[in-house]
């Protein structure tokens, strides 16, 4: 499993608390800030509503803030994502010559940025995968 990094200050929304007694009375949809991003797994996270704070898996929650990318060919990456919507490792190849498309996405979804993979097959049958962007969702 992989190790997902949050940053203090992003903000994030609850999905479903997994026991209330822990959360300090967040509930499913509040909109939080996460202000100690790792405490052995998990996020410390204050309201700026009510001042309650609580400790969250993070499986309990989805990013609403996500970090900008500081590399360069992640940048590159980020910027053809938010133009088209979606790309392959053929197109971020031959557009941007990056040679290892799945690395940067993978950091750009450590960053918090929302993507999903599709799995695609070409003519002759070759799995390859499309990698979508999702518009944040407006808090």
């Amino acid at each position: 499993m992989l190790k997902k990094e949050f940053f203090k200050g992003q903000r994030i929304r609850i999905i479903e608390p997994a026991w209330a007694d822990h959360t300090d009375g967040f509930a499913t949809g509040n909109t939080v800030t996460i202000t100690e991003p790792d405490l052995h797994g998990l996020v410390e996270a204050v309201s700026a509503t009510t001042g309650n704070t609580g400790i969250l898996y993070p499986d309990e929650f989805e990013v609403i803030d996500a970090k900008e990318p500081t590399a360069p060919m992640t940048k590159s990456v980020l910027d053809l994502l938010r133009r088209k919507g979606a790309i392959t490792s053929l197109e971020a190849q031959g557009v941007l010559r990056c040679r290892q498309l799945p690395a940067r996405i993978l950091e750009l979804k450590r960053l918090g940025h929302k993507i999903v993979t599709e799995l695609k097959f070409d003519p002759t049958g070759q799995k390859y995968a499309r990698y979508h962007l999702q518009k944040p969702v407006a808090a």
